[in-house]
């Protein structure tokens, strides 16, 4: 009997191992003389050893390999952040719409009777321009491409092209102790419904925080640089938010100057400033909100300018009926609309009163609520597809309550309107 010490035995085992794994070895014909089972033993040991060497050199391509993967990975996530930082500075949306307008008996009995400027494709782009954490730049592009046809005297009875241009840039910056302040061009508005002013300013406004549930206070100064006429500014201060769990306000206060050499104008009537200042040099307006039930909310403001009658003047042989310096706006919400909520709805129901002189330059809502005019809107809003809004309402009101141009008279107007916007 052979004698085969521990290690020829290490060796054999190893060499059975190899061979059940699949790895082929050249079996000698006869095992049966010591001079082959050492050879076969010394074989085994090289294949164990050059197996060993192997499995070192694998372990440290192992290592460099997970080295190298854990670098990319490192390069990856931050050419991602990076990326991502620079995605995030620059952002653009707004909607896209296309609305109809049935208002036949709109300034009926002037030049532009049956003018219908809301039949329309309409777009609005906003881009926002992250410079710092503390600072935002921002600028709106709107494009008009109306579809209707217009009956004013002197026209070819095709409105014009309107192309976009960007009409609107602004910046918006965070300062100490949760201050903000925002400075340009912008839409600016006084009031919860927009009803002391909703129009493009040029300007600046900033507030800070009163109390610690988002009541703020604040001061600004605006010009109507925008409108052919408007060449008055005013300033003043303003208080807004909630106060309490449910109640929201508005106040503002307006002081007048400015203007031309006659006064402070408004170009309600065009070039006729023979009335002298349409809005006085003082105005206010107190707006609040409330939610009175479950998914009810009201919302009022009132608006009072010091407008004085000019008892002097009569116009086109008949008298001036008052200072007419007051205004309301009283709207109930049913619920609301979510673009990003398939299914969401709102409807609800408005009642404007604005006096000629009643406002600085109050938010038409598009042409539906004029000035000098009064009277109920009923609308509805639904969601039918992602990001996509339908809204359709009708209105009746009493308009030229107190006439004073261009010969017109008082008539009652019957508006019905429906759009679908597009938001992205």
């Amino acid at each position: 009997m052979l004698s085969i010490n521990k290690k020829k035995t290490s060796a054999i085992l190893l060499g059975l191992a190899v061979s059940l794994s699949g790895t082929v070895l050249a079996a000698p014909a006869n095992n049966t003389a010591a001079g082959d089972t050492d050879s076969r033993i010394a074989a085994l040991e090289r294949q164990q050893q050059e197996l060993v060497n192997e499995l070192k050199a694998l372990k440290k391509q192992e290592t460099r390999l997970n080295a190298q993967t854990n670098s990319q990975k490192d390069q990856l996530q931050g050419l991602s952040s990076s990326v991502k930082n620079e995605l995030d500075r620059v952002k653009l949306h707004g909607f896209v719409r296309t609305s109809w307008d049935n208002d036949s008996d709109r300034n009926k009995g002037d030049l532009y009777e049956n003018e219908k400027t809301n039949s329309r494709f309409y777009l609005n782009l906003l881009g926002d321009l992250k410079i710092n954490e503390n600072w935002t730049g921002h600028f709106q592009s709107e494009t008009n491409q109306r579809y209707a046809h217009s009956t004013a005297v002197g026209e070819s009875g095709k409105l014009k092209r309107e192309d976009g241009q960007i009409q609107r840039i602004w910046l918006d910056g965070k300062l100490k102790n949760g201050g903000e302040i925002s400075v340009g061009r912008k839409w600016s508005f006084l009031g919860q419904q927009f009803s002391l002013l909703g129009a493009t300013t040029d300007g600046v406004d900033i507030s800070y925080p009163i109390t610690k549930n988002g009541l703020r206070a604040g001061a600004y100064y605006y010009a109507l640089g925008e409108y052919d006429n408007a060449d008055f500014s005013f300033y003043g201060p303003v208080v807004k938010g909630p106060v309490g769990h449910n109640f929201d306000i508005f106040l503002a206060y307006a002081k007048m100057s400015g203007g031309n050499a006659q006064g402070l104008k408004v170009p309600y009537n065009n070039d006729d400033y023979s009335h002298g200042n349409w809005i006085g040099k003082n105005a206010f307006v107190l707006s609040g909100a409330t939610n009175v039930a479950k998914n009810l909310r009201l919302t009022t403001d009132y608006v009072q300018t010091d407008h004085k009658n000019d008892l002097s003047y009569n116009w086109d042989n008949r008298a001036d009926f008052g200072a007419n310096n007051h205004s309301w706006f009283t709207r109930l919400d049913y619920k609301w609309t979510n673009p990003e909520v398939v299914g969401s709805f709102g409807a609800y129901l408005r009642y404007h009163n604005i006096q000629r002189n009643g406002t600085i330059w109050n938010d038409d809502a598009w042409s539906s609520v004029l000035r000098d005019s009064k009277g109920w809107t009923i609308g509805f809003r639904y969601v039918p597809w992602k990001n996509i809004e339908w809204e359709s309402f009708y209105e009746i009101a009493d308009c030229n309550m107190h006439p004073y141009s261009w010969g017109a008279q008082p008539y009652t107007r019957h508006l019905v309107r429906t759009q679908l916007d597009f938001h992205f």
